[in-house]
């Protein structure tokens, strides 16, 4: 893992001048401090100047490091830095002006500054807040403030006539003490005063009349790192504070930024603070912070971007007291993409894993993902029902970081290019996401070689993954991207936490379970939103409908770790799950085969009537569902549904075995056996079907040992090996004799 080490030293030397003489070598007193900003380099001409009226505390950088020397102050922000400046005691508030609130920033030393008559308001209840300063107002702003006469003959001024009368007299005596300049004998008294321009005149105000030493000081930074694509904005912005005292976030953006909304939801187990903002008037920035029990948080970003232009917003999060960090990269695994024609996944992985140390020695950690460029795609059906996905535009790398002292900065760009939606996320801890850089660096492999079935775009609605080609509304590159169920909960995430403990699989499980919630949108069970032309071909079924191998995994997942995280009734998804497939054949969604015996049909459209195949794995995958709830609940009607089903598999047992021995996919609603049959998935269920029947009814087990064996088969005979799941799932039912031959698989094919 490649370290980036990054130091800042400022220095300043205080030359002491004594009867208009430098002082010698020996009088030369160094010190440091932690000042230090991104866009004021050594050669700088107002450096010093700059440095020292901030370590007085008289100005103030912006809050992502940078000065913006070029940019014009406001008469507010004058007003608040010649209070500092004189000292002036804080004014209670006093509603006179109508432009300045209670919540105004530093609204008592803005009225300090106007009771002493130090910056000429608009009118008599308008001060002119967040106006621009022009020279003139400057001019007599500094007369006012530090009580300067004229010294030498009226100076010539081409412009005179131009200057207001009020302000004639103080634009004379700041010419002539040398705080303010003309250009070629103009004085262009309306122009605004920059920042840099503004911070030599005070500086030099201060000096001439005693209220600082006049001590030069000479300011050395060394050392100030950033990454490569880290860029300085030179221009105004706008910067809104999101959040967080202890890791300060802040919204960046040079067009309009207002603050719309918050809202909070409780989960239990986790929370969403939403907080939205206006940008460039139609755009809107949701930011949504979810936080866990554990004290993680996932940050999800969105930017809407209606119009056509380009909008960018950044999202800044800062830490203090950070000594040394490191990115490890999952680049440094390279994906082998096997194919790359029109409409292959183009996405890949996240950016890498920021680590940095504090001073106490604790290490914390933010896994950062990329920004995904999508436009929203619905297809609105007839009967009421539609069909969303996302067409992906772009993966883009968008974080950058400087560091400045003790100060890590890093920046994660939303870059809008106009009609479309801009996603980003990360996930932060004050703790180490892996137990071990082994554990850290085994995910970023597996991430690499299994990137189609990892999630890599997350939102605050759940993750976004390809889409199959027989799914609409298709874009036609091809790149349609939805939120798959089966992706929503995160299998894997939770296999690796049972294993390993680390906090990020932890994370990822706690996020899974707000997103299937999320989806479920109230609903009593989980609906796709994607329409498969395959169904729509067959069966005329279109979004939303039931997939009920969807549900029986999302059963599974909240049965199997809804007690380790602590989530409220997590038993209930399998009871509902249960009852739903026992209702199954009274809704006559269902193949018969005899009096007693039948199979559940695979989906359960909403909006249409119609009965549709049956496949292996999802009948098996119910009836496995069927005999965990009536263990779990003592329920007779889920185990006399339970064996209707198996009671068809033993009539069709020799039906289902093709040639090959492989298991034939599907039973059509003609009572056909059809189609190509997943590589290792259906036999994981048989696998679960043999285990729950050696609990509840032994005679059972024969039938599907028959079937095991069959397809364990045509696996070896094949060479495609097993899954970690098939192995620990013979060991455990004693049939290890039926390990098929080849490679281990982490996930089924």
């Amino acid at each position: 893992m490649k370290k980036f080490i990054i130091k800042l030293l400022v220095t300043f030397i205080i030359i002491f001048s004594v009867a208009g003489t430098t002082a010698s070598a020996e009088n030369i007193e160094e010190k440091s401090t932690d000042i230090g900003l991104l866009d004021i380099p050594n050669t700088y001409w107002a450096k010093n100047e700059i440095f020292q009226l901030m370590e007085l505390g008289i100005i103030e950088a912006d809050r992502d490091l940078q000065f913006r020397p070029d940019v014009v102050i406001t008469k507010g922000e004058a007003a608040i830095a010649l209070a500092k400046a004189l000292k002036l005691p804080d004014i209670p508030f006093n509603p006179i002006y109508n432009d300045i609130t209670e919540e105004t920033k530093d609204a008592s030393k803005i009225l300090a500054a106007l009771e002493i008559d130090l910056v000429p308001s608009n009118s008599e209840n308008v001060f002119g807040l967040n106006d621009k300063m022009t020279r003139e107002q400057f001019a007599y702003a500094l007369i006012q403030a530090f009580k300067l006469e004229a010294i030498n003959e009226e100076i010539v001024i081409s412009d005179q006539a131009a200057i207001n009368d009020n302000f004639k007299e103080a634009v004379q005596i700041a010419l002539q003490h040398k705080l303010l300049f003309t250009n070629n004998g103009e004085f262009k008294p309306s122009n605004s005063v920059k920042r840099v321009e503004f911070a030599s005149a005070l500086y030099k105000a201060l000096v001439l009349t005693g209220k600082i030493s006049g001590e030069e000081y000479e300011y050395k930074l060394q050392n100030i790192e950033t990454s490569k694509n880290f860029s300085i904005i030179p221009s105004e912005v706008n910067l809104i504070k999101l959040s967080f005292d202890e890791h300060p976030i802040y919204i960046r953006s040079k067009d309009e930024l207002i603050y719309t909304g918050h809202e909070r939801i409780d989960n239990g187990f986790s929370r969403d603070n939403i907080y939205t903002y206006s940008v460039a008037q139609d755009a809107k920035l949701t930011v949504t912070v979810r936080s866990f029990d554990n004290g993680d948080y996932f940050l999800f970003s969105q930017l809407v971007n209606p119009n056509s232009k380009t909008v960018i917003v950044d999202i800044l999060q800062k830490e203090n007291d950070v000594v040394d960090f490191s990115l490890a990269r999952f680049d440094n695994y390279p994906i082998k993409r096997s194919d790359t024609s029109k409409g292959t996944d183009i996405t890949s992985y996240p950016t890498g894993l920021l680590s940095y140390v504090k001073d106490d020695g604790s290490v914390e950690e933010r896994m950062v993902g990329k920004a995904y460029n999508s436009k929203q795609l619905t297809l609105d059906y007839e009967d009421g029902g539609k069909s969303t996905m996302r067409s992906l535009l772009s993966e883009t790398e968008v974080l950058s970081y400087a560091k400045i002292g003790s100060t890590l900065m890093s920046v994660y760009r939303l870059q809008s290019v106009g009609n479309d939606i801009v996603d980003h996320w990360y996930v932060d801890s004050s703790h180490p996401l892996f137990k071990s850089d082994l554990n850290r660096e085994s995910w970023m492999q597996e991430t690499a070689r299994y990137f189609k079935k990892r999630n890599n775009w997350y939102t605050a609605d759940g993750p976004y993954n390809k889409m199959v080609s027989t799914t609409e509304p298709m874009p036609e590159s091809g790149l349609g991207y939805g939120r798959s169920l089966l992706l929503v909960k995160e299998d894997r995430a939770l296999t690796l936490y049972k294993n390993q403990q680390d906090r990020y699989f932890e994370n990822l499980v706690y996020n899974s379970f707000v997103n299937l919630q999320n989806f479920k949108m109230g609903k009593e069970y989980w609906q796709t939103e994607v329409t498969s032309t395959y169904l729509k071909s067959l069966y005329n079924i279109t979004a939303p409908f039931i997939d009920t191998r969807f549900n029986e995994q999302i059963a599974l997942f909240y049965y199997n770790s809804g007690e380790l995280f602590n989530i409220p009734n997590y038993k209930e998804p399998l009871r509902n799950y249960a009852d739903l497939l026992v209702s199954r054949k009274e809704e006559g969604h269902i193949i018969q085969v005899d009096n007693n015996s039948y199979y559940i049909s695979d989906y359960f459209p909403v909006n249409q009537k119609v009965t549709t195949h049956s496949s292996m794995n999802h009948v098996l995958g119910g009836m496995n569902i069927l005999l965990m709830a009536y263990l779990e609940f003592g329920d007779e009607k889920y185990l006399e549904t339970a064996r209707a089903i198996q009671t068809a598999i033993e009539r069709d047992q020799d039906k289902w075995i093709r040639d090959n021995g492989d298991i034939w996919y599907k039973i059509s609603p003609e009572y056909e056996f059809v189609g190509d049959d997943y590589k290792h998935l259906t036999l994981e269920d048989l696998i679960q079907s043999y285990k729950l029947w050696s609990q509840v009814d032994k005679t059972y087990l024969p039938t599907i040992e028959k079937l095991i064996a069959s397809k364990a088969s045509y696996l070896s005979n094949e060479n495609l090996g097993y899954t970690t799941k098939i192995y620990n799932g013979l060991n455990d039912i004693g049939l290890l004799k039926y390990l098929p031959e080849g490679p281990e698989q982490t996930d089924a094919l």
